[in-house]
């Protein structure tokens, strides 16, 4: 099955954490009418822009989509406390 994705950034008010982009992906298959998943996005890592860039309001395969997931996890989601 395919999916729509569509990244949603989010600010981030909380000055200790000055310099981190947060978020959103938002996933919607063509059965749902709204998102049936949110990947969520914490980092300072600057690449988040070009990876966002090549993947926003894309159309992507379970594949895609299982690798979208396992990118965020292990580049883009800073675990802060």
């Amino acid at each position: 099955m395919s999916a729509f994705i569509s990244f949603i950034e989010e600010a981030v008010l909380n000055e200790n954490f000055s310099g981190y982009r947060g978020g959103r992906v938002e996933v919607y298959r063509d059965v749902d009418k709204y998102a049936c998943e949110e990947i969520r996005f914490f980092t300072k890592d600057p690449a988040i822009s070009d990876f966002r860039q090549q993947w926003d309001m894309r159309r992507v395969t379970e594949k895609q989509l299982i690798f979208i997931r396992s990118e965020i996890k292990a580049r883009f989601h800073d675990n802060v406390t």
